[in-house]
């Protein structure tokens, strides 16, 4: 589902570099040359990062000296866009783009990166490879402008409750439980959380979970009295009456505009 190994050496447009999965990114650490498609040839620059999309060889031609080769796979990738509705999120690997990073961010960029390579080395599941891959792909991309101005630590912190977020978000809604596993009082969690995310932990439970409900009842065949009871609820009507307040819409209304669509 995900592969991240380092990069470098001399290259050869004639031979293409070789991905595990469709979506590709290219970290250049340090190099010089070319990164050649059938759009066109683009500088290899220090600190420049590449998102490449699925259709077409990649190739390079010059040196890289120090750099990273990641590709993952479109079920990774949607979680990302689930947590991102930005159309640029949509359209990051539409066609080949890059985005060169100031000194700051590259540093915490590359830390990132050692982190997720000892992820992916002890085997983390799937679900929380996804919430590290789109917490990454916000940050480089520079669409979560939150982002940038934590620490490499706060960041690490943000990725870790996502994780455990992400696991009890159905079951659990106390926030006692969150702190504990964030390993902080509820007091601080809760001012961490207003700090790195502007919202409270109900808020985000809530987000989470309207979120699964709408993939749900776009994407699935489950029916409403089954979503609801896995997603939590006692009763069918508490949760349309929650979905409704959130959308502004009844689940009924938003399942017929899903068919439309």
């Amino acid at each position: 589902m995900i592969q991240l190994e380092p990069i470098s050496g001399i290259f050869k447009r004639e031979r293409a570099l070789l991905a595990a999965f469709p979506m590709r990114m290219l970290i250049v650490k340090e190099g010089t040359g070319f990164l050649c498609m059938n759009s066109g040839d683009y500088m290899l620059v220090n600190r420049r990062i590449f998102f490449i999309p699925e259709e077409g060889l990649v190739r390079l031609e010059g040196e890289i000296k120090s750099g990273y080769w990641l590709s993952f796979s479109s079920l990774l990738y949607a979680e990302f866009l689930l947590q991102h509705l930005d159309p640029m999120a949509k359209n990051l690997f539409l066609n080949l783009s890059f985005r060169d990073l100031e000194v700051s961010e590259s540093a915490k960029t590359y830390s990132l990166l050692d982190q997720l390579k000892r992820e992916i080395n002890a085997r983390k599941d799937l679900s929380f490879l996804a919430q590290y891959l789109s917490l990454f792909l916000g940050y480089t991309a520079g669409l979560d402008g939150y982002l940038a101005a934590l620490t490499l630590d706060e960041l690490q912190q943000v990725l870790r409750f996502r994780a455990i977020l992400e696991q009890y978000y159905k079951q659990e809604r106390s926030i006692q439980f969150y702190a504990e596993g964030m390993g902080m009082s509820a007091g601080k969690l809760n001012r961490f959380l207003d700090h790195v995310l502007g919202k409270s932990l109900a808020v985000l439970i809530k987000d989470r979970i309207m979120r699964e409900a709408e993939a749900l009842l776009t994407h699935s065949d489950y029916t409403v009295d089954e979503i609801a009871t896995m997603l939590g609820f006692e009763q069918t009507a508490n949760f349309n009456s929650s979905f409704k307040r959130y959308k502004g819409i009844s689940v009924f209304q938003f399942s017929k505009m899903a068919l439309l669509n």
